[in-house]
């Protein structure tokens, strides 16, 4: 079903790049992991594992999480979104191990609480499984199963367009991530707009994610710059 492959690489080197820029020597530290999939494939979070870094992986596709248990990485086998209900629809998708990134993709690409529409008319006919898993509210998660976290470093969120519906089960306030790693393959400008009221600037985009980084974590100079950047390029975009 799976091919292996030796080394993980997440697109663009992201996972490489946001270590490097904010944490080149940071030991240990908290990265939840929304929508993990395979954890040696196209994973964000794999090289901070590697580094020692405490890895929350939430992942409701069954053979995912049976690949990470596997290889013993916890793994919390749930949706995630602005709820919490049991016996939710989720569609797999089978991609039929087409080439991608150096490596074969199976269910990554389309799973989700649902195909949206801008997903959906990226290819014809895609070979989708329903199956029910259960949904939570990410503050339930971190509340039941991770009770003594108070901060997160890095937050990645990568659900196939339910981005938004994530961080509105999650306290921001509370846990405060230095960096979110948002998926927004259409580039979107509701995200912006979503961050920019939990008081996040766009860091760089770094395609199919957006970077964003917790406003106090900038200097003053860098957020103006950023304030003006945005700005431009919202004129230029209406």
């Amino acid at each position: 079903m799976f091919q292996k492959n030796e080394v993980n690489k997440a697109e663009n080197d992201v996972d490489r790049i946001v270590r490097d820029r904010f944490f080149p020597d940071t030991k240990t530290g908290i990265f939840v992991d929304v929508g993990a999939a395979r954890p040696d494939f196209l994973s964000v979070s794999s090289l901070f594992r590697s580094g020692g870094w405490r890895i929350i992986a939430i992942e409701p596709n069954p053979a995912f999480c049976d690949l990470h248990r596997e290889m013993g990485y916890e793994v919390l086998q749930f949706a995630c979104g602005d709820r919490d209900e049991d016996n939710v629809d989720f569609s797999i998708v089978d991609s039929h191990n087409a080439i991608y990134e150096e490596g074969k993709v199976s269910y990554e690409s389309f799973s989700s609480l649902g195909i949206k529409d801008s997903f959906a008319h990226l290819k014809d006919d895609l070979d989708i499984t329903k199956t029910k898993v259960s949904l939570r509210r990410l503050d339930t998660l971190l509340t039941e199963y991770a009770p003594e976290i108070e901060t997160i470093d890095i937050l990645s969120i990568d659900v196939e367009g339910w981005e938004l519906d994530v961080l509105n089960g999650l306290n921001v306030s509370k846990y405060k991530p230095r960096v979110m790693i948002i998926e927004n393959l259409f580039n979107e400008r509701k995200y912006g707009k979503y961050m920019a009221k939990l008081r996040y600037v766009l860091w760089r985009r770094i395609y199919p994610n957006d970077v964003y980084l917790r406003r106090d974590m900038l200097n003053t100079m860098e957020v103006y710059l950023k304030y003006v950047y945005q700005n431009l390029i919202s004129c230029f975009t209406k």
